[in-house]
């Protein structure tokens, strides 16, 4: 009886495919499609968009309950497997630590960059002042 995964790649032929030699390193896989860094700036947040173009997806900010919301949106069809790529994700975000006025974006290399900059410190809020007494 023949193993079950020699009948599988036997279907490939003639093009036999190298499984001891195939290696593929991306830190946003399926199964954890975001990273998070956390730069001196800003944080930014590279999702798993594999198969999207930056015209196939939306980005906004939203308010729900109270709470701050990068969400991104997106779907298109590839035209020469038929398969269908989407993303539907959002990440909750603190607004007295960010500034979403000031939220960008970049498509580079077929990677999503989100970069959500951290609001500045008020330094004149850190001094202690006095109050006149009256």
């Amino acid at each position: 009886m023949r193993n079950t995964d020699l009948m599988l790649w036997d279907l490939f032929d003639p093009f036999d495919f190298d499984k001891k030699f195939y290696n593929f390193n991306r830190e946003e896989k399926d199964m954890h499609p975001y990273s998070i860094l956390n730069k001196e700036a800003a944080t930014i947040l590279p999702p798993n968009v594999l198969g999207l173009n930056n015209e196939d997806i939306q980005l906004s900010k939203k308010k729900e309950n109270g709470i701050a919301y990068i969400v991104i949106a997106g779907k298109t069809t590839d035209e020469v497997t038929g398969k269908t790529y989407s993303i539907n994700s959002r990440f909750s975000v603190d607004e007295n630590k960010v500034d979403l006025s000031k939220v960008s974006s970049t498509m580079k290399n077929g990677l999503l960059y989100i970069t959500i900059p951290y609001k500045k410190e008020d330094k004149e809020a850190e001094k202690e002042s006095f109050i006149k007494i009256n």
